[in-house]
């Protein structure tokens, strides 16, 4: 593979991984949603038929569900701030860039550029950091992490083809600015004495180690997550099915929905529990108008409630019975949450715990995002 070519791999290969952790969100909060994400849903699909490939479409983070968790719920917090203040480096960024060939300047050295040789990269690294963050399935994740990889290999093709147009100029820049982060804290990294061997064979032996190493870790540090997620929201394991209560219920509240439910001869093994008022529309609950809160700091720490006021009454709450699909055995205990690659939703009921008895019970309505793998928690 000549020069040219080799690069223009390069060029693809991250467009296509940086396509793969941008266009599901971007899905997701269009108005055609449904319709978009059921094509992006069939790769995802195929996905789920294999035990040694489902997980790779599990989540991570919490996306609909109350969890206690301070660092669940503050690297939610932080994806849209990260995501916008990306885009708005990578607009200045690509300003800076094209008004300089369009008034026909040398290497750009100013602003961004002024600090960092490569701030359209280190922007597009933060959207992507985000939109991990926001929408954190397994897959997402890894094409970050692999991302990062190939925006390096891209950062250092461009800067040899700049030191072929510009010279020692450009030489001269490189020493001194950093390449994704301030020179100043690049030189603490360099005063470690950590090089690359100058012998290709092994300089490529290392990188891919390091790859796998860092892609490995990354892994197995969203597994823990994950499980810690997991164990932070608010569960009630039965015998019959897991309950999830989407919203902070006191533990009698808990245990009386349990024990309603387990007296009720009822289909699924998994159901999620709202309050009547609260809107959930990856769940079809619909609540009232006066169910979102005001944007108060209970609300903001906790964006699992997706706007919902957390004063609510507690006597009053909506039920969603599921059937939660898997390729795992073993779905007993916590694993029909934990496991969980689709939800079917079955029935739907109203609970009046004043006077402890199911009040409604329908069918559930089938949902614009049946068959679509969504977060199910």
């Amino acid at each position: 593979m000549n020069v040219t070519a080799r690069d223009q791999a390069v060029k693809t290969s991250a467009w296509l991984l940086y396509t793969l952790i941008v266009l599901e969100i971007l899905f997701m909060v269009s108005p055609f949603a449904a319709y978009y994400y059921s094509i992006y849903a069939m790769p995802l699909n195929v996905l789920q038929q294999s035990p040694s490939t489902a997980w790779l479409t599990m989540y991570v983070l919490p996306h609909f569900a109350y969890s206690d968790s301070w660092l669940a719920n503050g690297l939610v917090l932080i994806s849209w701030p990260l995501i916008l203040t990306g885009v708005v480096s990578f607009v200045f960024g690509f300003c800076q860039i094209y008004w300089s060939k369009f008034t026909r300047r040398e290497a750009v050295e100013v602003g961004l550029y002024r600090y960092i040789r490569h701030p359209q990269y280190v922007a597009l690294a933060v959207i992507g950091l985000g939109t991990s963050l926001y929408w954190s399935r397994f897959i997402v994740i890894i094409a970050f992490v692999s991302m990062l990889y190939v925006y390096y290999f891209l950062a250092r093709t461009e800067e040899r083809v700049c030191l072929n147009k510009f010279g020692e100029s450009y030489r001269d820049y490189m020493e001194r600015t950093g390449m994704f982060f301030p020179r100043k804290w690049e030189a603490r990294w360099r005063s470690l004495g950590i090089r690359l061997s100058p012998v290709s064979g092994t300089r490529i032996a290392t990188l891919a180690g390091l790859y796998v190493f860092v892609l490995a870790l990354t892994i197995s540090g969203a597994y823990l997550l994950r499980e810690h997620v997991i164990n932070s929201l608010l569960v009630e394991a039965g015998a019959d099915r897991v309950i999830v209560f989407l919203a902070p219920v006191d533990p009698p509240t808990r245990a009386a929905v349990a024990r309603l439910l387990d007296e009720a001869a009822l289909p699924g093994n998994l159901a999620y529990v709202a309050p009547s008022s609260w809107q959930i529309p990856e769940l079809g609950f619909t609540g009232t108008a006066d169910g979102h809160g005001g944007g108060g700091l209970d609300e903001l720490l906790h964006p699992g409630t997706h706007g919902n006021a957390l004063s609510f009454n507690t006597d009053r709450l909506s039920v969603l019975l599921v059937a939660a699909n898997s390729v795992y055995d073993n779905v007993l205990g916590m694993a029909p949450l934990a496991k969980a690659l689709t939800i079917r939703p079955i029935d739907f009921l109203e609970l009046d715990l004043e006077s402890g008895k199911i009040i409604e019970h329908s069918l559930a309505p089938k949902g614009q995002w049946q068959g679509i793998p969504v977060p199910t928690f």
